[in-house]
């Protein structure tokens, strides 16, 4: 209890100052008057007795410093005192507190918008228990299948539900589309069908209601169905008797058990799930790939361990299973990181970013500071002559530095609510709708931990800066002086640098900033062949129970197709099964090339592969480069037939016609018929983070019939004219089906790269900033260092010097301190296009016209910001100048 004691004494001393002084006098003059009785009982006189007590007792004064001293207050008392004379020294100056608070809030408040997306999109996705913990778990064929084809299959996920000295549990699922109600009300659901333990792997518990039992993972006992918060509102308009009533969904009747709380939407976009039931060949099923799945490590188990451990089960797989397992090795990634593909390089870049418009903002503070000390530089030589120690100044800058940076801090946080929401909903729904976390972005707490550190992190930066700057004060010299203060050369070099390195970072951020933007206009510009604003794109998944067969898929869409090209105005329609610009990427498939020596698995080619039906070329104006498209003629019962894209041709055969040449899916051994190559189209780039010479294999809907499509339709009017029309032709072919994702396609395609846009406007506010801030830089030094030398270009003038002359060396100045930056920053940029080319692939490329455009225009702006002191030179008056003080 010693401690409490101790903590209550100070904070007594510190709040009620006057009562703890009255104390201490009355003790001192009570030990004192003791004194002078003992010697006046010794036989001294009154006076005598006094002046001996007090010679005995000491300063009464000096002892009060000690006691005070003892209480620990001091420091305090000395730091608060110090405050107080901060806040009037910035009240006194409001031009320079506006300034600076406003630099450093710029600084302060763009680090906070981004990485309340950081937070939000790469720390925190999910608000899962223990989220280090969950893992996704698939099997890799060798190839590069995309984010999209992480799968497993049904019999080896049995298998590897075994594992428990990796697993806690392991639960599998796969998305499901589902056409929810009947007749004109029908609409279309995302639904995923999940094992029964999915929600307990996740730690989830629902809002109302129950989770799944494993009795409900039964073909013909599945018919329950939890919602999500979102469709409980919007469907059944928060109708609190839910539970227990039921659907349908594909035109089956399921009973709703759950519905589950407002933050849940495990996977994205998901709003309905129902029990996995397999049936007993699927979940024997090792040829497919068909499975999500997902586990809880073990407590303990690094993701290291668990993926040697996946690399012993997949070899023993190999060795058990070779004819359906060679080759394939399963492996995991931490469920936080699912995304980081895609949006790690983005983020991560856009930190950096913010980190160096902070870095900027510092660097020009700094300069604001390091000028205002030259004029209190009598005062800091009067308080070390007074007997201040280096420390007790350096408590002084400390002090006035934090000040500056809390009130920035204040304002970015202030101003950082209005912001972050402003990021918040400028991302379409159609592309925030497929990444977790994107509703998390807000000021919470981690965000307001990050934004005081780097607050009070900026603050002890400058103040230590303010103490180094003003370490060599000497009072002596200095109090002789009669002028404002001088600057030695060594801390004009520390000036001239912090200008250098604020060009440096204003160059990187621009050239940055230049290559995003230009990255979007060639995404913009690559899709705009298609003439997206003529084209609708919906979106049709059939039932498996419904359309078990090949002739009724076929059958439905046929009639689909012939009802949509009658409508007047429609000029093509036409099927594939995944268009341009869907965030979704291809299936990937090995394939075989005919009379080529055989090869080992892991060594076979892959290629996109595409379904589209007759037309689907013409309809995109995707351009045919030799042979021909589809047709009619390529029925179910015709010679199997294919087109492939150019750069699979160029690729694989790149000295002869790829025309006549057969290929087939798989390796040699492979059941899959062969295709003859009767076509070479353009290639098409499939979403931003693909290469655009991927190699396609496209497919004739009739022979490779899909129950899950896209259709495509060119109009001469308003695309969205005619969706009615189109959903009652679907209607007419079967009630039970709801056309989903119904957009034009230049919507889509600005739901696609908005991300990327998004990304374009930041950096380019950033390298706005940037050159705002380098110039003002540059002004500022220039400016003072005028006024520093007012004396100087006075005799100058007065012995003859040409004005020309003077602003020459003045200018000459500003591009010096320029070019020295520019040199520095150029290779650095250079390697950071790089970096950015190859995290960015496809979107950024290294351009050397932007490095020379911008190089120029610092300079430029350089000569523009030295104009001004560079005229205020040549304007002075001799004779004043000569009396300058």
């Amino acid at each position: 209890m010693r401690w409490l004691k101790s903590i209550f004494h100070r904070f007594r001393s510190l709040f009620r100052k006057s009562a703890v002084e009255r104390e201490l006098d009355q003790e001192l003059r009570f030990h004192l008057e003791r004194q002078i009785a003992e010697h006046i009982v010794a036989g001294m006189s009154h006076e005598d007795a006094r002046r001996a007590a007090l010679l005995e007792f000491g300063g009464v004064e000096q002892f009060k410093e000690e006691c005070r001293e003892a209480r620990g207050v001091n420091r305090l008392e000395s730091l608060l005192a110090d405050l107080r004379y901060g806040l009037r020294s910035l009240r006194k100056s409001p031009g320079f507190t506006s300034i600076s608070v406003l630099t450093l809030a710029l600084g302060i408040g763009a680090n906070t918008a981004i990485f309340s997306m950081v937070n939000a999109l790469l720390l925190h996705p999910y608000n899962f228990r223990n989220l280090d913990s969950l893992v996704r778990v698939w099997e890799d064929r060798g190839i590069d299948e995309g984010f999209d084809a992480r799968y497993l299959a049904p019999a080896d996920a049995e298998d590897l539900r075994a594992e428990q000295q990796v697993f806690e549990k392991l639960t599998t699922y796969r998305m499901q589309s589902f056409s929810m109600g009947a007749g004109p009300d029908i609409q279309p659901v995302l639904g995923c069908g999940v094992s029964a333990d999915f929600f307990d792997v996740l730690g989830v518990r629902p809002a109302a209601g129950r989770l799944f039992i494993a009795s409900e993972e039964q073909p013909g006992l599945d018919q329950a169905a939890i919602v999500s918060y979102g469709l409980w509102q919007r469907r059944f308009g928060g109708d609190p008797q839910l539970l227990n009533k039921t659907i349908s969904l594909n035109s089956r009747v399921y009973t709703i058990v759950g519905i589950m709380p407002k933050d849940f939407d495990y996977p994205v976009p998901v709003e309905l799930w129902v029990p996995l039931a397999l049936t007993p060949l699927e979940k024997n099923d090792r040829t497919q790939l068909s499975l999500n799945a997902l586990a809880r490590l073990r407590p303990g188990v690094t993701v290291g361990q668990a993926r040697a451990a996946m690399a012993n089960f997949s070899r023993r797989l190999e060795r058990d299973y070779s004819k359906t397992n060679s080759g394939r090795l399963t492996t995991l990634l931490q469920l936080r990181k699912e995304l980081y593909m895609f949006t790690l390089p983005l983020f991560l870049l856009l930190q950096v970013a913010a980190a160096f418009v902070l870095l900027l903002a510092c660097a020009n503070l700094a300069n604001l500071v390091f000028a205002r000390m030259i004029g209190r530089q009598r005062e800091i030589a009067l308080r070390a002559a007074l007997g201040a120690s280096r420390v007790r100044l350096g408590q002084l800058f400390l002090s006035e530095t934090l000040l500056f940076s809390f009130l920035a801090g204040v304002v970015a946080i202030a101003a950082s609510f209005g912001s972050v929401r402003a990021l918040r909903v400028s991302i379409p729904a159609g592309w925030t709708k497929w990444v977790p976390g994107w509703d998390g972005i807000q000021v919470d707490g981690n965000v307001l931990t990050f934004t005081v550190l780097v607050t009070i992190g900026v603050g002890v930066f400058l103040g230590l800066a303010t103490m180094l700057h003003t370490s060599g004060v000497e009072p002596n010299k200095t109090l002789k002086e009669t002028g404002p203060g001088t600057v030695t050369p060594a801390k004009r070099r520390v000036r001239s640098a912090l200008v250098v390195a604020q060009v440096m970072i204003a160059l990187v951020l621009l050239v940055c900033a230049a290559l995003t933007i230009q990255g979007f206009s060639r995404l913009a510009s690559v899709y705009q062949g298609f003439e997206p604003a003529s084209v609708l794109r919906v979106e049709i998944s059939l039932p498996e129970k419904s359309y078990a067969d090949n002739v009724k898929i076929n059958n439905f869409y046929q009639q689909l197709l012939r009802g949509t090209t009658s409508l007047s105005g429609v000029q093509r329609a036409a099927l594939v099964t995944n268009p341009p610009a869907s965030n979704v990427d291809n299936e990937t498939n090995y394939f075989t090339i005919e009379g080529q020596p055989a090869l080992k698995s892991s060594e076979l080619p892959s290629a996109d592969l595409q379904i589209a039906s007759s037309h689907y070329f013409d309809t995109l104006k995707i351009p045919l480069v030799a042979g021909r498209l589809f047709s009619d003629a390529d029925g179910a019962d015709a010679a199997r037939v294919g087109v492939i894209s150019r750069g699979m041709a160029s690729r694989f055969w790149p000295k002869g016609n790829a025309l006549g040449h057969r290929i087939k899916l798989g390796p040699p051994d492979s059941t899959e018929p062969w295709l003859t190559v009767v076509g070479i189209v353009g290639d098409v780039r499939q979403n931003w983070w693909n290469p655009v010479t991927r190699p396609v294999i496209y497919k004739p809907f009739a022979q490779a019939p899909q129950r899950s499509m896209t259709m495509v339709v060119r109009t001469a009017s308003d695309p969205k004219g005619y969706v009615s029309a189109v959903r009652d032709i679907a209607r007419r072919a079967d009630p039970g089906i709801a056309l989903r994702a119904i957009n034009t396609l230049e919507e889509e395609i600005a739901d696609s790269i908005a991300i990327v846009r998004i990304m374009g406007i930041l950096m380019g506010i950033f390298g706005v900033v940037a050159l705002a801030l380098s110039s003002i830089g540059v002004y500022g030094v220039l400016s003072e260092s005028v006024a520093q030398r007012t004396h100087e270009i006075g005799i100058r003038l007065a012995l003859g010097a040409n004005p020309r002359d003077l602003m020459k060396l003045i200018l000459g100045q500003a591009l010096k301190l320029t070019g020295i930056g520019l040199v520095i920053a150029l290779p650095i940029s250079f390697a950071i296009s790089r970096a950015m080319a190859s995290l960015i692939f496809g979107v950024v490329s290294v351009d050397f016209a932007i490095l020379a455009g911008f190089t120029v225009l610092l300079l430029v702006v350089a000569l523009a910001a030295g104009y001004f002191p560079a005229r205020r030179a040549v304007r002075v008056d001799p004779m004043v100048s000569l009396r300058y003080e």
